[in-house]
């Protein structure tokens, strides 16, 4: 029997690695994936400048960039860029991607399919008419809930553009062949916003082979960073973002001085955080780490902390999670108690559960985990068994891969 046929995929994102964002190094690992599998995968995205808005060196800003790594194509197209992070630069930077990604689809070789990511949600639209125009078909992969998130937080106001972004998203859900949401409350909502066609849960992924049970790296990290070894640590990682509602880790860490309380990672309330913490030497900011220390990084904590405002656990699943449970390690999560996140979490018997917003609850909680390290020790490796067998790389990347080939049968 001949082999099949190369299918031409685009992937499009405006984030990728080298960027700091898990979502970018979770569709290069698909495109990897895809391409030992008789797909020929082109992947669109920008030039790497998130989180502080300045390209990442050795890049500098062109016109277009193609990269061949690991069998697959790497298109990187000029994009808008700013070290001020104001909501008008942020949106110069989605739209300007929007724009380039429009020009380049409109001229490119035909893909069979693309699957983007749907964000900004002017990608929906554009992607909707070109897909009319060129006949291609439509994969939108839902990471969050937008336009629900910025519009709850007060950073869009205007009712005309809210008008206007409600009606965008209930298109690209209405106008798509297929949807890929990350668990069974976004599938609600997009059911409810539109969706008529084919909605695949599909759950985002962690190499547990790249993050694994470390504790000598991990305690190696903290001495290289003036941290001590010896007194316990307690984690946030990731992107620290408005939803994330990271403040009350602050306000946590305040009635537990004896502890080492540290944050790596990013995001525009890091600012915010830091002013906070003044005056606290017990509290710690570490920017995002090389890819290469994001095993010492997870492995570096008695305790991994992930939170989100009251309210906002149906917007987002924060991909830290994944990371905490790959290296072992208990998870306390301050999040609504009917959040995605919060199922999680109680479905991996990897950690507790507090109320969101509630720094007293926080408190006590890591301190009772950091007295019963038998029990911690247990929720940890419940963490990690239940990532190898429902979340591992290849399980999820060939859900994906089946997902394509429905679609372009």
């Amino acid at each position: 029997m001949s082999p099949e046929p190369q299918r031409r995929i685009l992937i499009l994102s405006q984030w990728f690695p080298p960027e700091h964002a898990p979502i970018g190094y979770m569709l290069k690992e698909l495109g990897e994936h895809l391409s030992t599998t008789g797909f020929q995968v082109e992947v669109v995205t920008g030039f790497p400048n998130h989180p502080t808005g300045r390209v990442q060196p050795p890049y500098a800003k062109q016109w277009r960039l193609v990269e061949q790594p690991n069998n697959i194509t790497i298109t990187r197209l000029w994009l808008f860029t700013s070290e001020r992070r104001s909501l008008l630069t942020r949106a110069l930077n989605f739209l300007s991607f929007v724009l380039r990604a429009f020009l380049y689809l409109l001229t490119c070789p035909k893909p069979a399919l693309v699957f983007a990511v749907l964000q900004p949600l002017p990608v929906g639209v554009m992607l909707l008419w070109v897909a009319k125009l060129r006949g291609f078909k439509l994969i939108f992969n839902v990471q969050d809930l937008h336009p629900d998130v910025v519009i709850d937080l007060g950073l869009v106001r205007n009712p005309v553009v809210i008008r206007l972004l409600k009606w965008m998203e209930r298109k690209a859900y209405a106008g798509a062949d297929a949807l890929a949401v990350i668990c069974d409350g976004f599938k609600q909502h997009v059911r409810s916003h539109g969706a008529v066609q084919p909605v695949a849960v599909i759950p985002n992924w962690i190499d547990v082979d790249e993050i694994h049970p470390d504790p000598a790296a991990g305690a190696a990290f903290l001495t290289s960073h003036g941290l001590n070894p010896n007194k316990p640590v307690v984690l946030y990682a990731g992107t620290i973002g408005h939803v994330s509602g990271a403040q009350v880790v602050i306000d946590a860490a305040r009635q537990l001085p004896g502890v080492q309380w540290l944050f790596v990672g990013e995001g525009p309330v890091l600012a915010d955080l830091k002013r906070q913490a003044h005056g606290m030497s017990h509290i710690y900011f570490l920017p995002f780490q090389p890819r290469a220390q994001l095993n010492a990084v997870q492995n570096c904590a008695a305790l991994s902390l992930v939170s989100l405002l009251p309210g906002k656990g149906t917007y987002s699943v924060p991909s830290k999670v994944l990371g905490y449970m790959a290296a072992g390690k208990p998870v306390l999560a301050s999040v609504d108690a009917n959040s995605e996140t919060a199922r999680l979490v109680d479905d991996a018997e990897c950690g507790w559960v507090v109320p969101a917003g509630d720094a007293n609850a926080l408190a006590q909680a890591v301190q009772q985990l950091l007295g019963d390290p038998s029990a911690a020790g247990r929720m940890g490796l419940q963490g990690r068994l239940y990532l190898e067998t429902r979340y591992s790389r290849r399980a999820v990347c060939t859900e994906y891969e089946t997902l394509f080939r429905q679609i372009l049968t």
